[in-house]
């Protein structure tokens, strides 16, 4: 068993949670839609392993797009709250955090990492549901409870992950904040408090 898990180290952890998982759950629905088509549908059955490696890579390629996509919503909502909070000392810290070399590893990094892949994921599923909503309502065997019943789960799936998301960004700040520290406060500014996580 251990031998399982040791398979998922962060270089496959990572793109799996940042790049795949999305790309996958926002092409889903589209992919359902189209299997109706019969032609597609032989054309499957026929090559699954071809299919299969195809779906991965249109997984990977729209998993970037929502990547960078995330990428937009943290640097234009999060990253600007936080600095108007900090009174721009967070665009400083995360400079400075860029241009610092650790001669010792410290143990914050790999925590950070570990948030940095988890604010990846926060951001890119919201994104990927969205996507892939209308494929959901196009597709005419859906019936109209069962997908007014998945579109408010995944609006609610949405709301949460953003509201962490704005968490796990803010944990990212302190986090950067106090590895900036060398002995004393280098950068100091007010915490923020629960409610305005």
């Amino acid at each position: 068993m251990k031998e399982l898990f040791s398979a998922f180290s962060s270089a496959v952890f990572f793109p799996l949670i940042s790049l795949v998982l999305p790309g996958l759950t926002a092409i889903s629905s589209w992919y359902v839609l189209m299997m109706r088509s019969g032609g597609l549908r032989e054309l499957v059955q026929k090559n699954h392993s071809e299919t299969a490696f195809v779906l991965m890579l249109l997984s990977i390629f729209i998993g970037t797009i929502i990547d960078d996509l995330g990428m937009r919503i943290e640097s234009y909502w999060f990253d600007r709250q936080r600095d108007a909070r900090t009174k721009g000392l967070h665009f400083a810290e995360w400079w400075a955090y860029l241009r610092k070399p650790f001669a010792i590893e410290p143990s914050g990094r790999r925590h950070l990492r570990n948030l940095v892949a988890r604010l990846k994921f926060e951001l890119g599923v919201p994104v990927a549901l969205i996507v892939a909503l209308p494929g959901l309502w196009l597709n005419g065997a859906t019936r109209y409870r069962p997908a007014l019943g998945m579109t408010a789960g995944a609006l609610l799936l949405v709301a949460y992950l953003l509201l962490e998301a704005g968490a796990t960004h803010e944990a990212l700040g302190l986090l950067r904040h106090e590895l900036l520290k060398e002995g004393g406060e280098l950068l100091s500014f007010p915490r923020a408090s629960a409610c305005e996580l």
